[in-house]
C-alpha cells in the first residue's frame, strides 16, 4: 500500500460514518482490517481505534464471536502503546462476553477493571455503563459508591477532584436508572445540573472542512482535523463537568453562517470576539444538542454512531 493510500483518523471516521449511515458494513470491516494488517494506517497508534470500529460494525451484524476477537486484538494494540482507551476496550470485552452467555468471564473482566475507579477519571463512565448494559446496575452502584467514599477520604488534589466529579456523575445516572431515591451525593449533582445551560459551538464534519478551506488559520484554533476538533471538545466538556459545570448545549456552526455574521456585523473572523458573537447568535436561534447525550443515543457530532461508541471514548 502506497503512502498516498494510508488511512488517517478522519478516514477511519468516514468509513464508520458511511457504514452506519446505510453503507456496506462488511466492506467497511474488510477495509479496516486490510489497513491494520497491511500497515495501511497513517498513524499506527490508530490501530486500536480501527479494530474497535471494525468490532462495532461486526457486532451490529450479529456476529458476536468475531466482534469479541476484534476487541481482544484492540486491547493488545492499546497495551503496546499504553493508550488509556484500553480500559474502554476491556469493558467492551466484558459486555460481549456477557452477551455470549459467558457471565463468569464477563464479571472477571469487570472486576479486573474495578481498581481503575479510584485511579482513572474515565473508568466511572465506561465501567458503570458496561455493568448496566449487562444487567448489573446494582453492582455498578455499589462499586461507584465505594470508590467515591475512598476518593473523598483522600487529599484534595486535582486528580482526586476529577475522580470525585466523574464518580458523582456516573453514580447519579446509575441510581436514577435504578429508580433509587436521591441521597446527599445525588443532591450535589442535581444542584449542579439545575444551573442555567451553557452554549458551546462546534463545527460538523462537512462544515469543519469548509471552515479550514476558507480560513486556514482556524486550524490553530479548532485543530487540523475534524477528529482532533471533536476529541478536544469532548475532553474539554468532560473536564468542565468534572469541575462542577453542567447544562451544556452544543450548537452547530456553518462556514456560510459565520461569513454572513461577519458581513452584517463587521470584524475579522479570526478575532475571538467575532466568533463568540456568532456563537451567541446560534444560541438564540439555532437548534441545540444537549451534552452529554445518553450513552445509547446518537452522538452529538452527527456521526450516526451511538455516543458510547463514538465521542465518549475520545474523552479518554
Amino acid at each position: 500500500m502506497s503512502s498516498t493510500q494510508l488511512l488517517t483518523s478522519d478516514d477511519l471516521d468516514m468509513i464508520g460514518y458511511d457504514a452506519l449511515r446505510g453503507g456496506d458494513p462488511r466492506a467497511a470491516v474488510t477495509e479496516l482490517l486490510v489497513a491494520v494488517d497491511q500497515q495501511g494506517l497513517a498513524d499506527p497508534a490508530d490501530t486500536g481505534y480501527a479494530l474497535m470500529l471494525a468490532a462495532e460494525l461486526t457486532e451490529k451484524q450479529g456476529e458476536l464471536p468475531p466482534a469479541l476477537a476484534l476487541v481482544e486484538r484492540a486491547i493488545e494494540s492499546y497495551q503496546q502503546v499504553e493508550d488509556a482507551a484500553g480500559g474502554f476496550a476491556r469493558a467492551r470485552r466484558g459486555e460481549l462476553l456477557s452477551r455470549l452467555g459467558r457471565e463468569d468471564e464477563a464479571m472477571a473482566a469487570f472486576t479486573a477493571l474495578r481498581p481503575k475507579l479510584v485511579r482513572d477519571p474515565d473508568a466511572a463512565a465506561y465501567l458503570g455503563e458496561a455493568l448496566e448494559e449487562c444487567g448489573q446496575g446494582e453492582i455498578a452502584e455499589q462499586w461507584l459508591t465505594a470508590a467515591l467514599t475512598t476518593v473523598l477520604d483522600r487529599p484534595d488534589t486535582t486528580l482526586n477532584q476529577r475522580l470525585t466529579g466523574a464518580l458523582l456523575q456516573s453514580r447519579r445516572r446509575v441510581r436514577r436508572d435504578l429508580e433509587l431515591p436521591a441521597d446527599e451525593y445525588d443532591n450535589v449533582v442535581d444542584r449542579r445540573q439545575a444551573q442555567p445551560g451553557q452554549g458551546v459551538m462546534f463545527w460538523p464534519h462537512a462544515e469543519f472542512d469548509k471552515v479550514l478551506l476558507r480560513w486556514p488559520a482556524f486550524a490553530d484554533v479548532y485543530g487540523h482535523t475534524w477528529d482532533a476538533h471533536r476529541a478536544d471538545l469532548e475532553k474539554a466538556l468532560t473536564l468542565w463537568t468534572e469541575a462542577g459545570q453542567s447544562g451544556f448545549r452544543l450548537y452547530a456552526g456553518t462556514a456560510d453562517g459565520l461569513a454572513e455574521y461577519v458581513g452584517r456585523h463587521g470584524g475579522d473572523p479570526g478575532d475571538t470576539e467575532v466568533r463568540a458573537g456568532y456563537a451567541r447568535q446560534l444560541e438564540g436561534h439555532g437548534p441545540a444538542a444537549v451534552w452529554p447525550p445518553g450513552r445509547n443515543d446518537a452522538c452529538w457530532c452527527d456521526s450516526a454512531a451511538k455516543y458510547k461508541r463514538c465521542c465518549l471514548p475520545r474523552s479518554r
